[in-house]
């Protein structure tokens, strides 16, 4: 015979008010109301503004179960002239007691990675507490499994771009995944769980530079495509140093595909154009993936040599390109901080806006 189980849940959210007014909190349960505003939960104040609602809920067998709520702030007599926290219901999930500690309209994520090697492991990410793509974030260690917590405010962000970075003797990185806070398939207690599988067995990778700048090496089978789709990086330009390539644009299932020749024959506004053609790419693409053989990882070169870059661009704005076509044919990596050059300029003018910009460059 299945016997029922109440566990006990304790609600906690900090939020201030004013006099006359409380939370409350309302969910998919029999105890919390089902969803209907006068049934649901009036919450104790603390100080601090901490309201606490402890709920003992009754469960049929022990088995882990899913609790949708929600938090709202009404008149403290009646729930009336109700006000609801933005984003998606909540769930917690649990079969034994719980202390849930929330953030008014902020959601929390749990990332975990199996590393029973314990090897250093970062998420770098498109919100605030994953840097933003502009900086890593160490993952903690407990037993075998790496992990991180972070809170994302759901009035900034709808979905997160992530990126799981392994450092063993090379760098390997997961592909690029989205996220949506909608998603209800993977939780423990109430942390959204994104989980990484196999990083030490992935070697060729997408990098994500800022919001707008993907690059990597330029894709070679349907695998390499599908984790350029599964990232919704669509639009794609391969730089090529080979004299007998032109400069092409195709549609590839999917993808819109650009083939840019840094050894082309050159004009007098050549790098002009091409810096103009990127630009508008990312205004009319939002994300763009830019890609080379050659190509190392791009973030040694933010340390870049200032002679060597004011060198380059030197050789780009000068009216005829022979001896930077001279200087590639010597020596190819040169192509790479022509690159770099051209990506630093497009990340510093983002916001710039150009009338005279066309994509007539290919």
């Amino acid at each position: 015979m299945i016997q029922n189980f109440i566990p006990m849940l304790t609600f906690q959210i900090q939020f201030p008010l004013s006099f006359g007014e409380a939370v409350y909190v309302c969910g998919n349960s029999k105890e919390l109301g089902h969803w209907n505003p006068m049934q649901a939960k009036r919450m104790q104040w603390s100080e601090g503004d901490i309201w606490k609602s402890r709920v003992e809920i009754n469960m049929t067998g022990q088995e882990v179960q899913d609790f949708e709520y929600k938090y709202f702030y009404a008149e403290f007599d009646r729930p009336i002239n109700i006000e609801w926290e933005m984003g998606p219901n909540r769930i917690v999930r649990t079969n034994e007691n719980t202390i849930i500690t929330d953030v008014w309209n902020h959601r929390k994520i749990l990332f975990q990675c199996y590393n029973p090697k314990k090897y250093p492991v970062f998420v770098s990410g498109s919100c605030y507490d994953l840097g933003m793509f502009k900086r890593r974030v160490s993952m903690k260690q407990k037993e075998d499994v790496s992990y991180l917590r972070i809170l994302v405010n759901i009035l900034e962000e709808r979905e997160i771009r992530y990126q799981f970075h392994f450092i063993k003797k090379s760098h390997y990185a997961s592909p690029l995944q989205t996220m949506t806070l909608t998603n209800t398939s993977a939780y423990y207690k109430n942390y959204l769980v994104v989980f990484c599988e196999g990083l030490n067995q992935i070697k060729r990778s997408i990098y994500q530079l800022d919001n707008h700048i993907c690059y990597g090496y330029v894709p070679t089978d349907q695998n390499d495509f599908n984790s350029l789709k599964k990232a919704n990086l669509n639009t794609i330009i391969e730089f090529q140093n080979s004299q007998e390539q032109s400069n092409n644009s195709i549609k590839k299932e999917d993808f819109t595909y650009f083939t840019v020749n840094i050894c082309a024959k050159y004009d007098s506004n050549y790098f002009q154009r091409l810096y103009s053609f990127i630009q508008l790419l990312i205004q009319k693409y939002n994300i763009i993936y830019i890609c080379n053989n050659s190509l190392k990882h791009l973030r040694k070169y933010l340390q870049i040599d200032l002679n060597y870059y004011f060198f380059i661009n030197y050789l780009i704005n000068q009216p005829n390109h022979d001896l930077l076509s001279y200087l590639i044919q010597k020596d190819p990596s040169i192509i790479e901080f022509i690159i770099k050059f051209l990506i630093d300029l497009i990340r510093i003018n983002i916001n710039n806006k150009f009338s005279d910009i066309s994509d007539s460059f290919i």
